[in-house]
């Protein structure tokens, strides 16, 4: 059975938004990533233990792993919709076929 047209469109459509999310994830990771700081807050936040430009660098770090996660995620959604509509299907399938064998093996113990 071939996977409708319906069911593929709405996963690369959810594919091309995280594709675009994630892009913008990591456009928001290079602005954190190149941040520069005021010289007298970096001082008075180092009094309290605070260390901003690491935790900027850090944060930028985990941001742009998260935008390039997404990236992935929605490339593989938006260009293997039809094939992953169909392994889906397949699966509900085999559970279904799953479910039945239980119950018969049940009602006939």
């Amino acid at each position: 059975m071939r996977p409708q047209p319906v069911s593929v469109l709405w996963l690369e459509l959810l594919g091309g938004l995280l594709v675009v999310l994630g892009a913008l994830l990591a456009w928001l990771a290079l602005a954190l990533a190149q941040q520069t700081l005021d010289p007298s807050l970096e001082k008075n936040l180092l009094r309290v233990r605070v260390d901003l430009a690491g935790f900027l660098e850090g944060l930028a770090h985990r941001v742009a792993q998260l935008g390039a996660w997404m990236a992935g995620v929605g490339a593989v959604l938006f260009f293997g919709a039809g094939y992953l509509a169909a392994l889906l299907r397949w699966l509900l399938g085999l559970a279904a076929l799953f479910a039945l064998g239980v119950w018969l093996w049940l009602a006939l113990r």
